[in-house]
């Protein structure tokens, strides 16, 4: 573990006091560390399985270079990236580590492969904030200012404490009386915020179903007014 703790605090030491240009590319990323990281924190990295390693440094290294390289304005690193269809910081520093690891182990980069891993993985996430975006907009449309209008959200309980939620993938969610929450109340207002798709009502609660729930970790009074963002809300 102290080994461990010491490898780490070089892996740091070393990354933030080496001057640099930003990389431009994979293959200049890759040759910084090369070149930066001492011969134990090399072999360190590259003797554990890839996916340990990989992981173990998401929230040191990784950080580091998304705060470095990918935030802050390194255009060419993240267009070569967006090139091949990857737009996450979190998922471009991975595939930094990964092809680093596999460099150093004299193994092919694949970094296709690589990339359609998190394409994968993004394409079902992605189609379905589109359909939610297309219900909130349609919603949207469909209802006006002084309707009467009944919100449906999800209970968790923990602790023994009672949260309503939204969940992100809400399609297989179906309203149940007993267990989840069912606000009432009417439009007040309508607006949206930056796009036409990110769309909002102000309505003012009439009714709970279960008086005492918070919403997403707010108390919710009757008779107050609140602002609803629609997308992934159920409503009726």
């Amino acid at each position: 573990m102290k080994k461990q703790i010491y490898l780490l605090f070089t892996f740091l030491i070393y990354l933030t006091s080496c001057s640099q240009n930003l990389p431009s590319n994979l293959d200049e990323s890759l040759n910084y560390f090369e070149k930066n990281w001492t011969e134990n924190s090399k072999n360190s990295f590259k003797n554990k399985p890839e996916n340990d390693a990989v992981t173990e440094l998401h929230t040191t290294v990784g950080m580091w270079i998304r705060n470095n390289w990918i935030r802050h304005g390194n255009g060419k690193l993240v267009k070569q990236f967006n090139k091949i269809g990857i737009y996450h910081p979190d998922d471009i520093s991975s595939i930094i580590l990964t092809s680093l690891h596999r460099k150093l182990n004299h193994q092919d980069l694949k970094v296709e492969e690589q990339a359609q891993h998190y394409i994968d993985y993004w394409k079902p996430i992605l189609e379905n904030d589109e359909k939610s975006k297309k219900i909130a907009f349609d919603n949207y449309n469909k209802y006006k200012v002084g309707d009467k209008i009944n919100i449906y959200y999800p209970v968790l309980t923990h602790d023994g404490k009672s949260n309503a939620v939204i969940y992100e993938n809400n399609k297989n969610w179906i309203y149940n009386a007993k267990t989840d929450l069912k606000v009432t109340g009417i439009i007040k207002a309508k607006y949206f915020i930056n796009s036409e798709t990110n769309v909002f009502f102000k309505i003012e609660i009439t009714e709970k179903s279960k008086e005492n729930i918070k919403v997403l970790m707010q108390e919710m009074k009757i008779g107050n007014l609140y602002n609803f963002q629609l997308d992934k809300l159920t409503i009726d």
